[in-house]
């Protein structure tokens, strides 16, 4: 068998260990805080170093990369550093919103306590809120370093990308690799509604922002070997294979090696490793692609921006109610039948150039996120769980994004 065979195997079996048994979908949460002085200038990395390690406790381990402090992780969750400082806490997965976000809402609590202490504060918003990117410097991290460097050969949005962008991430189970197929193309599909419903970037290199879900903007001009939409998304024979061999056989930039980051530049992960891939050398090729829906041994959905806890705990909400609906997925599906890659990235581009004037797929996208909120409160039976979504429903009636409606970001 050739090498890429095996490794094509290797990350299939891979896949397939990821599959979760039939039951309850369960969600896990990434928030990314903007942290900055009063007066609104950037935190150092020794800074936030300090606040991590007073946030950590005795029994959580801490995380070291290279030889730096970076985080820790504790019973519930982890906290780590992207970039330019900012500050990300991942959430286990919960099958419970609720308790998700009671999970979410202790950690912030310790984290602005900690901040308070030194003067300093933490934004939910999709770019910096204060400072342009190019005043914003990297953490001493091998792997930020050569990305940076690579990424400025590949587009224009890189150094906005990693300095001055912050997300809402929320993964979730896949049950089978048809699942996982349904699953990344309703996401992949619903990207360009999720953007705009979750526009909180307020200000854009230091100035008040007019523009609409301008960190989406940004990704779609970084690098296409690794951004966007995964290729093949929409043909007959997608699958566990055919994302395998995408991310095997594109740049990697970067590859773990004896532990160690080593820059790699346009080497593909075919050509840098052997052919019996360890686990830790598949979940960081799987870690280097940022497609708007990552597979890993769970679903990521990227697309939403930072945005305030209870925004979060809406849109937790609304991909819960879609995703654990196989009635639900299979509208969507049916709503969008014959869309194409080509087509999500027209729809990114319609939203991003006209809010809530864009037309998505041949239709008005307020339209379309009347359709999809109706879609997710057709599935929920609790009464207060179905009146979780009507910050989302009040922004859509009002044609307003989230940094409009909240005047403090």
């Amino acid at each position: 068998m050739a090498k890429l065979d095996e490794q094509k195997q290797a990350l299939v079996d891979y896949f397939r260990r990821g599959c979760k048994p039939q039951g309850p979908l369960t969600l896990g949460l990434e928030a990314e805080h903007f942290l900055t002085h009063a007066g609104g200038g950037p935190v150092a990395f020794a800074e936030v170093q300090g606040i991590m390690h007073q946030m950590q406790h005795a029994q959580d381990a801490s995380l070291t990369i290279d030889g730096l402090y970076m985080g820790y992780t504790a019973a519930q969750y982890s906290v780590t550093l992207e970039p330019a400082c900012q500050l990300e806490v991942s959430i286990a997965p919960q099958s419970d919103v609720r308790r998700m976000l009671a999970v979410y809402d202790q950690f912030r609590l310790q984290m602005d306590m900690a901040l308070a202490a030194r003067g300093l504060r933490a934004w939910n918003t999709g770019y910096h809120p204060t400072c342009r990117a190019e005043d914003l410097p990297l953490i001493p991290k091998q792997r930020y370093e050569a990305m940076d460097r690579y990424f400025h050969t590949t587009g224009a949005g890189g150094i906005q990308m990693m300095r001055a962008t912050a997300s809402t991430q929320l993964s979730i189970d896949y049950y089978s690799e048809q699942d996982f197929v349904q699953k990344m193309r309703a996401a992949c599909l619903l990207t360009p509604l999720l953007a705009l419903l979750t526009d909180s970037a307020a200000h854009y290199q230091g100035h008040r922002n007019s523009g609409y879900s301008v960190r989406t903007r940004i990704w779609q001009d970084v690098d296409d070997d690794r951004c966007g939409v995964p290729p093949h998304l929409m043909e007959p024979d997608f699958g566990f294979a055919r994302y395998a061999e995408t991310v095997l056989t594109r740049p990697l930039i970067v590859a773990l090696q004896g532990g160690h980051t080593v820059d790699v530049g346009e080497q593909t992960a075919q050509q840098v490793y052997g052919a019996q891939l360890q686990q830790s050398e598949i979940e960081h090729i799987l870690s280097m692609f940022f497609f708007d829906v990552r597979l890993k041994n769970y679903l990521e959905i990227r697309g939403a921006d930072s945005m305030p806890a209870p925004y979060i705990a809406v849109y937790a909400q609304l991909i819960k109610a879609i995703f654990s609906s196989q009635a639900a997925l299979q509208n969507v599906l049916r709503h969008y039948a014959g869309m194409g890659t080509v087509d999500i990235a027209n729809a990114k581009l319609a939203v991003c150039r006209d809010g809530y004037g864009a037309w998505v797929y041949g239709r008005p996208v307020a339209q379309e996120l009347t359709w999809l909120l109706l879609q997710a409160r057709s599935r929920i039976s609790s009464p207060e769980d179905r009146a979780q979504l009507a910050p989302f429903a009040a922004l859509v009636a009002g044609r307003k994004t989230i940094k409009e409606q909240e005047t403090d970001l």
